[in-house]
């Protein structure tokens, strides 16, 4: 969360000339209710069940480059879809950035709801260690503090070359 997947997405595509999709704006569409009003009136499992339905629907286009949630990876099941199906980029920031963002956004963040600036930190602390192992197994880690849009186009361009496919 607050780590910039659907700005520097958006851009990426536009780059490539491809198409842009974000996991949590789809699964609105298909579900008619926000991510936040799905989180409370049908609970976190069914929204990740929905999470994965969408990740099932996007991983069967091509050149597409998708922002999932925060939570899309933490699955076998999911980060198998990923792995197999494209490319996976970790945009990594030190926890105070993304607090520093996360207090400023305006997005609802049901797994963040109720806290308050100290606690804050600590929630962010927490999903990062519970999410690290799933993250890390990403095909690229950027560190988004020292990289730029364009440089981190290209990294990926090379690297989707480098598997094989064209862009």
């Amino acid at each position: 969360m607050g780590s910039g997947k659907s700005t520097t997405g958006r851009k990426i595509a536009s780059s490539l000339r491809w198409t842009f999709i974000d996991t949590d704006k789809l699964v609105e569409e298909q579900n008619g209710l926000t991510v936040a009003e799905l989180f409370a009136t049908r609970g976190e499992k069914y929204f990740r069940e929905a999470e994965t339905k969408a990740l099932q629907t996007i991983s069967a286009r091509s050149r597409t480059v998708v922002a999932c949630g925060g939570g899309t990876p933490c699955s076998a099941e999911n980060i198998g879809i990923m792995k197999e199906t494209g490319v996976i980029v970790y945009l990594r920031l030190p926890v105070a950035t993304l607090v520093s963002r996360l207090e400023k956004s305006k997005t609802a963040r049901p797994l963040l709801q109720g806290a308050e600036e100290t606690d804050l930190t600590k929630r962010v602390q927490d999903l990062l260690a519970q999410r690290a192992g799933w993250y890390e197994q990403a095909d690229l880690i950027a560190d988004s503090l020292n990289i730029t849009v364009e440089e981190l186009t290209g990294r990926l361009a090379d690297l989707i070359r480098s598997k094989g496919a064209f862009l």
